[in-house]
């Protein structure tokens, strides 16, 4: 028995936590921007990603699809629109689907267009992360699945499928 209370009160003091002791659970708020953020952290590494080669990012696994490029750019696009819904901004999707038709059909082009429309994001996310976004959420890991398709059409492992080193 002594052995037992000079090792509780060895933990209490050391401020340590028992073993099996539980942490609270994420709040919501934590739970949607945690989702939020891996989900794009994730999107945005395959925009990066260089083992899918640029010439194929105009491939389409249908014609009446979207292109790999285009999915990337659409993922941006509904970055924008959920910050501003979020910040409650205006936001004009023909005339933001207009203004990508002269920009370049480039990986660096997409992913510094969508490096800043995360960085809106997270922000806007984290300080008031609204019930709206379990709709996003849904709508952005669809494109997410696309992709992932888009990757294995084309004979390429996905970023999150590669053996870690």
């Amino acid at each position: 028995m002594k052995p037992l209370i000079l090792a509780t009160a060895f933990v209490t003091l050391a401020g340590l936590t028992p073993a099996g002791a539980q942490q609270a659970p994420p709040t919501w708020e934590q739970t949607t921007f945690n989702t939020w953020k891996s989900l794009h952290d994730k999107i945005l590494v395959m925009a990066k990603d260089t083992v899918f080669p640029d010439e194929k990012l105009g491939s389409k696994p249908h014609p009446d699809s979207r292109s790999v490029l285009d999915e990337f750019r659409h993922v941006t696009i509904g970055l924008e629109m959920s910050t501003a819904a979020l910040t409650g901004a205006k936001f004009d999707y023909n005339a933001r689907i207009k203004a990508d038709e002269p920009k370049p059909k480039t990986r660096d082009s997409v992913v510094a267009e969508m490096e800043a429309a995360i960085a809106a994001s997270y922000a806007a996310v984290q300080k008031d992360p609204k019930p709206s976004l379990i709709f996003w959420i849904d709508h952005q890991a669809e494109h997410y699945g696309k992709l992932v398709s888009n990757y294995r059409m084309n004979n390429i492992v996905p970023p999150i499928s590669r053996p870690r080193r």
